[in-house]
C-alpha cells in the first residue's frame, strides 16, 4: 500500500468515528437528562427518558460515602465515616449531587447476606442541592454479615458500596 492510500484510509475512519460518537461535552453536559423513576436494572434501548447515558449518570453522582452519623450539611461526620456497623447502629449514605439535573431521580437498594433484598428508597434531587443522603431501616434485627448499598440514577448504577454488620464492641474498626 502507498502512503496516499494510507493516509486516505486513515482519514476516512477518523471522520466515520468523529460522526458516531458525541463529545464528552455533549454526553455529559449538552442535552441534560432528567430521569424521573430510578430502575434497579439497565432499560433496554434509548427511548425512555429515564434511560441514561452511562458516562452523564456517572457524573451526576459523586462522593459516595457510608457513615454512621450526617452532619447538618448532609454530608457524613468525617469521624464517623466506616464499613463496620454494629446491629441497632444507624447506617447513612450520602453523595454529592451538584451536577445532577434538578428533580432527577436517586435510588438506594440495600442488600444483605444471600442477596436478600432488605429495602429501596427514591429521592429526587431538590432544586440547588449539592447532596442528598439516605438511611437504611432500622438495623436492630440485622444478622452479622455481608451487605451492600447500590445508587442507582435513572436506569444506571452509579456506585455499590458494601459494608459488614458486625458485633457492637467491633462496629466502627477498620
Amino acid at each position: 500500500m502507498n502512503k496516499k492510500t494510507i493516509v486516505t484510509l486513515g482519514l476516512a475512519v477518523l471522520l466515520a468515528a468523529s460522526f458516531g460518537c458525541k463529545k464528552t461535552e455533549q454526553a455529559v453536559g449538552g442535552d441534560v437528562q432528567v430521569p424521573q423513576a430510578a430502575a434497579t436494572e439497565e432499560i433496554p434501548g434509548t427511548a425512555s427518558p429515564d434511560d441514561l447515558n452511562p458516562v452523564a449518570a456517572q457524573a451526576y453522582i459523586d462522593n459516595v460515602t457510608l457513615g454512621s452519623e450526617l452532619g447538618p450539611d448532609g454530608t457524613i461526620v468525617a469521624e464517623r465515616a466506616g464499613d463496620d456497623f454494629g446491629p441497632g447502629q444507624p447506617i447513612h449514605i450520602a453523595m454529592s449531587v451538584k451536577d445532577a439535573p434538578d428533580g432527577a431521580a436517586v435510588k438506594v437498594v440495600w442488600y444483605g447476606p444471600n442477596e436478600t433484598k432488605i429495602n429501596e428508597e427514591q429521592k429526587d434531587v431538590p432544586a440547588g442541592a449539592t447532596t442528598l443522603a439516605f438511611s437504611a431501616p432500622d438495623t436492630s434485627s440485622w444478622a452479622q454479615g455481608d451487605y451492600r448499598a447500590e445508587v442507582w440514577i435513572g436506569d444506571e448504577k452509579v456506585s455499590t458500596q458494601p459494608f459488614q454488620i458486625v458485633a457492637i464492641a467491633d462496629a466502627g474498626q477498620e
